[in-house]
């Protein structure tokens, strides 16, 4: 999206719940992000760029950072590490002695629930649990070449040890204050990451260069309380009635732990003091989907909707790996706390927020005279544009639009690995369509989060472009309503505004690649003006 041209990008996903919808759906758009930006980066070898226009196409490059996406799943399926009472060994030994200890720190629940579907909002167990599934991973990993080679989590950890010994290594962690592996692994994870790469070299660390930064969600969803049956039955489940008490208590530990306090080079604390998202009325509202009656506890059936403050934790890690140098950072030496205060209108006595681009994003100074939230601007609606440019006129199938540019000699040449990627990346941006109905993409779903935010409160962007649950499926419209030139045309009108356009910016071409699509796409649209509402007049 331009907002960090060129960097290369290390990802650890951390899940305890290895079928987790949510975590497949990531994993997917980061596998699609990494083929589409693998591609372009494999052609643009051997070329030589010089100049405005080549600074220009890096600014502009939709996937523009190099890509590195692994993922640690800690292995609770093995019977002997199903409960915390198994992966502890209670019975060896003075099995009294250990169990009576054990119920000092853990009620009985909490020590003999199912782990499979993670921690269920029990932190204190999960910091436990996660810090020492990290150091047991690692341990193996150093012991033995043939469980190094199937690590996961060990390259990841050998990348912080190079970064270290070069000068510096900054990790940034996202996590909740309320829920569970996230909320678990923030008090512990500086402590993980040190202590392992410890492991990886024998001590020979230095633990000043690697700095911490971190995102904190406080409570920003809900769902219906468990039934009294569903609690019996689990013994220990989830319930987000408690999540503004959970988080509470965590905050209160984060700011007075001196390990935190000294690892921790800063804190962004991003909360909802607005209406939280029911996800029950998500589900059935843009899935029709029921829960059965039963609260998710994880797997494959928790896919909660996609909400901007998980948007704007991207763009808090931005702002720690851009705005602080290495001095900056080192001059540090007690948690910093940032937070980020938004505008809104009251409606009655309701608070209604709306976010534009420059409440995301700033120069390295601070300075939002610097244009770079046009540069997210342009961006972000062009790649949606596309995206709805293939749904509303090709199917959703890039091979469609390819065909059709041929027409006009313009040819690209793509693999089928990198149109399969190409689609999934833009399906799952706008929406796929389901048993008829339309099912928003992760786009669409920030959009939802704000409810009825007609006047432009996300972003600027119209409800014409945005709310696909809505549209008339003969005649979709939200292409031709994310632009001024296009709004007052027809469907079919605005294709061939979109098409003349496209043959008189873009040479002919023979055998364009897919850096050379994505480039022409985004130069095209980026010629038309965005039709964005300023949601502060309303």
């Amino acid at each position: 999206m331009g907002m960090l041209p060129g960097e290369s990008v290390s990802v650890l996903i951390l899940e305890t719940d290895i079928e987790n919808g949510d975590k497949k759906n990531s994993e997917n758009l980061m596998r699609w992000y990494k083929t589409i930006s693998e591609s372009s980066e494999q052609e643009g070898k051997g070329k030589v760029d010089s100049g405005e226009g080549a600074s220009k196409a890096k600014e502009y490059d939709f996937f523009g950072n190099k890509l590195t996406l692994r993922v640690f799943v800690p292995d609770y399926s093995q019977d002997s590490k199903r409960r915390f009472t198994l992966i502890s060994q209670l019975e060896k030994g003075d099995s009294t002695l250990n169990r009576e200890l054990a119920d000092q720190f853990y009620e009985e629940g909490v020590q003999e629930f199912d782990l499979m579907h993670g921690y269920r909002a029990q932190t204190h167990l999960g910091s436990y649990l996660i810090y020492h599934a990290i150091i047991e991973e690692l341990k193996l990993a150093v012991e033995s070449d043939l469980h190094r080679q199937s690590s996961t989590l060990f390259p990841f950890m050998s990348e912080i040890v190079e970064a270290n010994k070069a000068g510096e290594a900054r990790v940034f962690v996202v996590g909740s204050s309320f829920g569970g592996t996230g909320a678990s692994a923030i008090p512990v994870m500086s402590r993980a990451i040190s202590d392992g790469a410890k492991i990886l070299v024998d001590g020979a660390i230095k633990m000043e260069n690697i700095r911490f930064g971190a995102v904190i969600l406080t409570p920003y969803f809900k769902f219906k309380p468990p039934s009294k049956e569903h609690k019996k039955k689990e013994k220990v489940i989830a319930d987000s009635q408690f999540f503004k008490h959970n988080s509470a208590a965590a905050l209160m530990y984060y700011i007075k732990d001196k390990t935190i306090l000294n690892t921790y080079k800063t804190f962004y604390l991003l909360g909802w003091p607005f209406t939280d998202v029911d996800v029950d009325v998500y589900k059935n509202k843009l899935k029709g989907e029921g829960d059965g009656g039963k609260t998710i506890t994880g797997g494959k059936a928790q896919e909660n909707p996609a909400h901007i403050l998980e948007f704007m934790s991207a763009f808090a890690a931005r702002h720690f790996f851009v705005q602080f140098d290495g001095k900056t950072l080192e001059s540090i030496h007690s948690t910093e706390v940032r937070n980020k205060v938004v505008p809104y209108n009251m409606e009655g006595e309701n608070r209604k927020p709306y976010f534009r681009f420059d409440d995301l994003v700033s120069d390295k100074e601070g300075n939002k005279n610097s244009k770079i939230e046009d540069v997210l601007a342009s961006n972000l609606t062009a790649l949606y544009g596309f995206a709805q440019i293939l749904k509303t006129y090709y199917g959703g199938k890039i091979s469609n639009l390819l065909e059709n540019l041929m027409r006009y000699n313009i040819q690209y040449n793509l693999s089928g690995v990198e149109m399969e990627a190409v689609d999934g990346y833009l399906n799952y941006l706008s929406y796929e369509v389901q048993d008829g109905k339309n099912i928003p993409g992760w786009l669409p779903q920030m959009w939802y989060s704000l409810a009825d935010n007609e006047k432009g409160e996300f972003l600027g962007f119209n409800a014409n472009s945005m709310d696909v649950m809505k549209a008339d499926a003969s005649n979709p419209k939200f292409f031709v309503n994310l632009y001024t030139q296009l709004k007052k045309k027809g469907v079919k009108k605005a294709e061939h505004v979109f098409f003349n356009r496209y043959t008189k910016l873009v040479p002919s071409r023979k055998d364009g690649k897919l850096k050379d699509l994505l480039l022409d796409v985004k130069m095209v649209l980026s010629s038309f003006e965005i039709a964005l509402i300023d949601p502060s007049a309303n």
